[in-house]
């Protein structure tokens, strides 16, 4: 079904998106009253999901318009309060269902089984005349539809205008003839980070075997991304990936979690405690760059498109730019970790054989890089600028002395190889904390921005904050998000 979540916060609209997009609906969010039933008049929904902590009075004027405006969409309405359940049996109609939050994927999945059983058999007929009219438009041909201007509030009065495309279908056509080793798989990728929906690959005397090994290589590598036709004349590829499906905060949330486990696997390799499982740091780290891939397919099309933007949770065009820095940022990270993941692996016995006090001084810096990873996304994530300034300056009291540390161990290692596997973790764990600086400026750029200052009316909060407990840590060799979902 297609859903739209209603909530107050991002964070609820997050956290809802989340659980319901796992057991397979599609969805997009909204807050209440005014922007809700903007979406409810220009996009069609199976279904409304509101989150209410109180029965307050725009809430309710909001499920009665709906249950006016569309009496047959249903409402599914979440609240931990007992007055939002009597104020919803008030209403007085079997198209709205109360549950009692919190409620797990178990429970949503049941919630949702029986209000489709019950869906009006008028949706289900309409869907499958959408199907039929969908398998007679061949690909490539769908039809266009009127455009039409949309606005964005930026604040202050500001709007930002943009031309919004019907469903289009965008086909690339390249010409394989002479190409270089290397160059169809980079085409690719910038067909998919630029929103292309279909890419055909020619040659005039035919694929190479090479180039159509060159092109599943890289298929196999991206998210959403398959070969759907493949004759040595020429081979069909296909985006499936809705960009506005999943939002970009969440996906960088997986990354970094992602990243942490990676760390968690080099600390433990390094202390000598359990079973390395090292291998696991190469898996997770093709699963960082398609992660990476994806959110920048998310915010180049969602420059062009409002409707994107809103849907990944972007609030503006400044905001875009800081997304893909951070993202990127990321994905570098993995970089420099899966280096570190490398030098392990490759010189293991010798790096457990160090002097306690040097492979003590590695551990602790990996779980600094750790904790300072978490706090880092933290406060990005929360807008906080005290928080990204206390770790801008923890990292800029840490980098001299880590520095001296790397010069130092190199002459405390008597064996050359193991001495300059030493270095290059050493170098990587700087690097990483360089790359920790970034987002932290980013963070308080953000929080300068006209679109931030404009919805904080003009004040930018610089006192100290409450710091969230620190994240548990995961068994080693177990990802806290599984990183092959979206």
């Amino acid at each position: 079904m297609r859903l739209l979540i209603v909530a107050d916060g991002a964070r609820s609209r997050r956290a809802l998106s989340h659980l319901f997009t796992e057991i397979g609906h599609t969805v997009a969010t909204a807050g209440w009253v005014g922007e809700s039933l903007g979406r409810l008049q220009s996009e069609p929904f199976d279904l409304v999901v509101a989150e209410l902590r109180a029965p307050r009075g725009d809430s309710m004027k909001m499920l009665e318009a709906v249950r006016h405006r569309q009496p047959e969409t249903p409402l599914l309405v979440l609240s931990p309060s007992p007055e939002v359940e009597e104020s919803v049996q008030a209403l007085g109609t079997s198209r709205v269902t109360y549950v009692r939050t919190p409620i797990n994927e178990a429970q949503a999945t049941a919630v949702l089984r029986r209000i489709e059983r019950v869906l009006p058999a008028r949706q289900g007929a309409a869907a499958a005349a959408d199907l039929v009219a969908a398998e007679r438009t061949p690909a490539g041909e769908h039809p266009s539809h009127p455009a039409a201007l949309s606005a964005h509030d930026l604040g202050e009065g500001r709007l930002e205008i943009a031309l919004a495309e019907g469903p289009v279908q965008k086909v690339l056509r390249i010409d394989a003839t002479g190409a270089p080793p290397n160059l169809l798989a980079r085409l690719l990728v910038g067909s998919y980070i630029t929103g292309q929906d279909q890419v055909l690959i020619t040659a005039r005397h035919g694929l190479t075997e090479a180039q159509r090994k060159e092109i599943h290589a890289l298929v196999d590598r991206t998210l959403g991304m398959s070969v759907v036709g493949d004759t040595p004349e020429v081979v069909e590829v296909q985006n499936f990936v809705d960009p506005g499906k999943h939002e970009l905060p969440r996906l960088l949330h997986r990354v970094s979690q992602m990243l942490r486990t990676e760390i968690e696997v080099c600390r433990t390799a390094l202390s000598g405690v359990g079973t390395p499982q090292l291998a696991l740091i190469e898996t997770i780290e093709e699963e960082v760059d398609r992660f990476y891939l994806l959110m920048v397919r998310q915010l180049l099309l969602s420059s062009d498109n409002p409707r994107v933007a809103r849907n990944i949770d972007v609030e503006s065009h400044h905001f875009q730019i800081g997304y893909r820095l951070v993202a990127k940022v990321l994905e570098v990270t993995g970089d420099l970790i899966h280096g570190i993941g490398t030098e392990i692996e490759r010189n293991l016995a010798g790096l457990r054989r160090l002097p306690p006090a040097i492979r003590h001084d590695f551990v602790t810096r990996l779980e600094r890089l750790d904790h300072l990873l978490t706090r880092t996304m933290d406060a990005f994530d929360r807008l906080s600028v005290v928080d990204a300034n206390a770790t801008l300056n923890v990292i800029g009291e840490a980098l001299p002395r880590d520095a001296e540390f790397g010069q130092r161990i190199c002459r405390r290692i008597p064996n050359r190889k193991v001495a300059v596997a030493a270095q290059r973790i050493a170098y990587n764990l700087d690097m990483a904390l360089e790359m920790l600086i970034v987002v932290n400026e980013v963070t308080i750029n953000r929080c300068v921005e006209p679109e931030t200052v404009a919805r904080t009316g003009t004040r930018v909060p610089t006192g100290p904050r409450h710091s969230p407990p620190p994240a548990k840590r995961s068994p080693p060799g177990h990802s806290r998000e599984s990183p092959g979902e979206v």
